[in-house]
């Protein structure tokens, strides 16, 4: 298969970008609307530690905002 070294600046209409994740490694290709696919390099899956660390984060309770009523005749 050959290989391109830069892509077109234009692509039909319609054209697909394709990822697909396959382990730590995400599959990339265009798909053209007459089903014809470019197969791009492979690249590694970036990881996102967002979850993780959100889990790790404990956040304190709201805080209780209403007041307390003060019973008439109550002494301060």
């Amino acid at each position: 298969m050959h290989r391109l070294t830069r892509l077109p600046a234009r692509f039909p209409a319609n054209s697909k970008y394709v990822l697909e994740s396959r382990g730590p490694w995400v599959r990339r290709y265009i798909e053209f609307p007459d089903g014809r696919t470019l197969e791009l390099t492979p690249r590694k899956a970036a990881t996102c530690h967002c979850a993780e660390l959100a889990s790790l984060a404990e956040t304190p309770p709201p805080a209780d905002t209403k007041r307390r009523k003060r019973s008439v005749g109550a002494a301060a």
